[in-house]
Order: C-alpha cells, then structure tokens, then sequence
C-alpha cells in the first residue's frame, strides 16, 4: 500500500511540474528578441535575450512511480519577419520562442487528468486504508 502511495505521490509532483512548464512557457511566448548571426547586439538597439521555452521529461523510477527532468527546447527560438518591432534588425527580422500554444494547452490539460487521477488512487488508498482499520 504504501509503494501505491508513494508512486501516486510522486505522479502528482510529475503532474505540477508539467503544469508549472506548461504555465511558464505559455507566458513567455510572446517575448522577441533581436536575431543576429555572430551574437553581438545590433548598433542602437538593447539586448533581449528573449525566452528559453522548456518541456518535460518523464521517465519511471525503479522503485516504481516517475521522475521528470525539465529540458530546454531546441531549437529554443524561430525567426519571424516583423519590421515593426523595435527588436527587428536590420533586414526586419525577430527570434520568437519556439512555443506552440495548442500544444501548451494540451500540456495543461494533460497535466490536469493525471493530476485528478493520482488523487483519486490517494483517495481511494486512504478510503482502503480507513476500511481496513475498522475491521
């Protein structure tokens, strides 16, 4: 019983470190960044490092339950014609985070389900557990 405990524990922990992710890189995929091929900063212009989208990995543990490892995307950024932006070089051109959004939504709703599920096998464990003190 207590092996089901701590793999449903660590489900949950796995389940808010996607949402955490997911979270995060839906925010930062707005942020622009200024493109430039041997890295320096354009004359005139401010640095903006932009942002590093991340994703989740997840792998099983031998004593049962998962372990996740949060990975920088790759490539981290695309480069989009945007002559209107400030962050634009000199031909027009800025770095977005490589993020897409029905995928980020689709992390979200993923990490809520295994959420809910892992709760439900606590719930149903403590539910066991009290039923069997009774006895």
């Amino acid at each position: 019983m207590f092996k089901a405990i701590q793999t449903s524990v660590s489900g949950l922990i796995a389940s808010t470190t996607r949402l955490n992710v997911a979270a995060s890189n839906i925010a930062g995929s707005q942020v622009k960044s200024t493109p430039s091929a041997d890295g320096t900063v354009p004359a005139g212009q401010v640095f903006n490092a932009g942002y590093t989208p991340r994703r989740v990995e997840q792998s099983t543990t031998g004593t049962g339950g998962v372990r996740t490892t949060v990975v920088p995307v790759s490539p981290a950024s695309l480069t989009v014609f945007d002559p209107a932006s400030p962050l634009s070089n000199g031909e027009g051109f800025v770095n977005i985070p490589n993020v897409s959004l029905p995928a980020e939504i689709g992390e979200l709703i993923k990490a809520s389900q295994t959420y809910k599920a892992n709760a439900k096998v606590l719930k149903t464990l403590d539910d066991t557990f009290k039923s069997l003190l009774k006895i």
